[in-house]
């Protein structure tokens, strides 16, 4: 009796044993498990962040590139923008310089003239005194063009020249009284053609507001101007209502 009870209590502690032995390894696998599991968690973060990186560290150079590529273009567009200038300079200087020996020219014919008529001439001389007067008004009138030309010339080049040195608030001085029309407008393009240009002593960057029937409609800005035509740009914040064809455009003075 004592020999079963004695098998007895060794077969239910071995089974014990067994149950216990089970439970800690099922412990420990579970234990592994998680840390197997956290492991790879961790693994894909930190997989995530290192692309992440990657993706942002290849941003930052393609824009590190292009603003490379964009200061290089605005010092380039800069080097240009100094280069025309010192042009419009040299060119301003010779018509100025044109410009004064015309009017130097014009003195010395006005001056030959008064001589002239100074002279009292014999009657047979009259002749060629008149020719030589109609020649010297011809003259005359021809410095008188050719200094219109100049003068006209010097204003479009100390305009072109305030344009490029980048003056925002800049407005071209357009002759008091200057008015036309509006022939062509794109909408997509926000621009206008007049129907008045160099003829009426028009510059680039000179502003006309645009009226339908007395009422405003916007303000313009000259962009090109051509011998008998420019085109004008809309103001922003100036557009009231939408250009027409046929609208007119009026100087400001």
């Amino acid at each position: 009796m004592l020999l079963r009870i004695s098998l007895i209590l060794a077969i239910l502690l071995g089974i014990g044993t067994i149950v216990v032995t089970q439970k800690m390894a099922r412990e420990h696998f579970t234990a592994m498990r998680d840390e197997r599991d956290k492991n790879a968690k961790d693994r894909d973060i930190a997989t995530t962040r290192y692309k992440k990186a990657e993706t942002t560290l290849a941003a930052t150079s393609n824009l590190l590139n292009q603003t490379k590529a964009t200061l290089a273009k605005t010092e380039e567009d800069l080097n240009g923008a100094k280069q025309q200038v010192a042009t419009l300079q040299e060119s301003l200087n010779k018509t100025k310089a044109d410009l004064a020996k015309a009017i130097e020219d014009r003195k010395a014919a006005q001056a030959e003239l008064a001589k002239w008529e100074s002279i009292g001439p014999k009657p047979e001389q009259i002749r060629d005194m008149m020719a030589n007067l109609k020649k010297q008004q011809d003259a005359i009138a021809a410095l008188d063009d050719e200094k219109k030309i100049l003068n006209r010339q010097v204003k479009v080049l100390e305009n072109k020249i305030e344009i490029i040195l980048g003056k925002n608030e800049y407005e071209a001085e357009l002759p008091a009284g200057t008015k036309g029309s509006v022939v062509a407008v794109d909408p997509k393009w926000n621009f206008v053609v007049l129907d008045i240009g160099a003829d009426k002593l028009l510059l680039e960057g000179g502003v006309l507001l645009v009226h339908r029937n007395s009422r405003l409609v916007g303000k313009v800005r000259i962009n090109e101007v051509l011998p008998n035509r420019s085109i004008a740009s809309m103001m922003p914040g100036w557009k009231l209502g939408d250009v027409e064809e046929g609208d007119q455009v009026l100087s400001k003075n």
